[in-house]
């Protein structure tokens, strides 16, 4: 068997062996603009609201939407007897079924509101992880089931993806659009580790699901615990559509938040600030968890399930708890506060 660095050294070469293809590009040639007055450009774009308040709904939303429940896969191993070959399986028919959705998606559903494909997407991905109730409480346990739920979740996770990635574009000047693309994809993408921690902390409050063998022992206290932890995920999942008002309806909406101009330094600065803390998070936790997995990758602050049964999990849930505030709270201030203040209007259709 591979080790996990033999594993991504493999992956490294895969890369490599493409890089030739990218000879074949051809751009034209223009005259680069000065470092420093690109950078400057750049910056009076990101404190434009139109740019941070995006960047901030796709880093708040998919920290929210990416907590997943960690004691899953070891239940699908012992009540499903879910065996590699089927896992392979499903992970090609995800990355097919990514693909189509995205091609139906760019036919048909364009100029459907980005607010409403992100609510229908999220609904729908939270009803079919709601299937596995059927599977905790052993209603019908099938690893072909459990396939299906979870490729056919993956099919409206895609409207969630396309819809909150559809408005960078919009927000970019002209020259600065793979620049802003990377700034936003790169925040919501290092996000993803903090969803781990999240993800793995929650196991602290339900003991009998910490490993494999007492999930196996399939007793009405592990179904209570597993149905009590899948609820909560699936409340943390489902909060994550309290970030809708950040986001745009439509290319329409995002030119007229851009033609307002308004713009906030300090807000440009708490956008890049958390990015970059983000990405250092991410890059130390990927890198400690791949090189030196057998020493530092069970750590509960890295994200894992702990090493021993000494290691305190105050650290990670001091983590876990500066993550929560730091979405719920920049959401409420910047799409409830004002409500409250009768700067605007309660109405469901901040949510469409």
């Amino acid at each position: 068997d591979l080790s996990i660095p033999e594993f991504a050294l493999s992956i490294c070469f895969v890369i490599a062996a493409s890089i030739p293809l990218y000879i074949r590009l051809k751009e034209d040639k223009v005259e680069a603009e000065p470092r420093g007055a690109f950078l400057n450009a750049f910056w009076k774009q990101l404190q434009r609201r139109a740019a941070w308040q995006v960047i901030l709904y796709g880093m708040i939303s998919h920290i929210t939407f990416g907590v997943m429940n960690a004691a899953k896969m070891p239940a699908n191993y012992v009540w499903l007897d879910l065996h590699t070959f089927q896992h392979q399986i499903m992970v090609i028919f995800e990355k097919l079924v990514f693909f189509i959705g995205l091609s139906l998606v760019r036919t048909y559903a364009l100029n459907i509101s980005w607010r409403k494909l992100v609510l229908v997407g999220s609904t729908t991905v939270l009803v079919f992880n709601a299937l596995y109730f059927i599977i905790i409480y052993d209603v019908w346990r099938d690893a072909w089931f459990y396939m299906f739920t979870d490729v056919s979740a993956l099919f409206m996770y895609t409207l969630n993806f396309l819809a909150s990635h559809a408005c960078m574009v919009e927000v970019a000047e002209p020259g600065y659009e793979a620049i802003t693309y990377s700034l936003i994809t790169t925040a919501t993408n290092a996000v993803s580790p903090l969803s781990a921690v999240i993800s793995y902390q929650l196991l602290a409050f339900f003991p009998l699901l910490n490993d494999q063998e007492s999930i196996a022992t399939d007793t009405p206290e592990v179904r209570s615990q597993f149905a009590s932890l899948h609820s909560i995920v699936i409340f943390l999942n489902l909060s994550s559509l309290l970030s809708l008002p950040l986001l745009p309806r439509q290319k329409k909406e995002t030119r007229e938040l851009v033609a307002k101009g308004e713009k906030s330094s300090a807000w440009g600065w708490f956008v890049v600030v958390s990015a970059l803390t983000f990405l250092c998070y991410s890059t130390i936790a990927t890198f400690v968890t791949v090189k030196y997995h057998d020493v530092y990758g069970c750590f509960k602050i890295l994200g894992g399930g702990g090493c021993s049964a000494e290691e305190s999990s105050s650290p990670a849930l001091i983590l876990v708890s500066i993550i929560l505030l730091y979405c719920y709270g920049i959401n409420f201030y910047l799409s409830y506060w004002p409500i409250l203040k009768g700067e605007r209007r309660f109405s469901w259709r901040m949510f469409v």
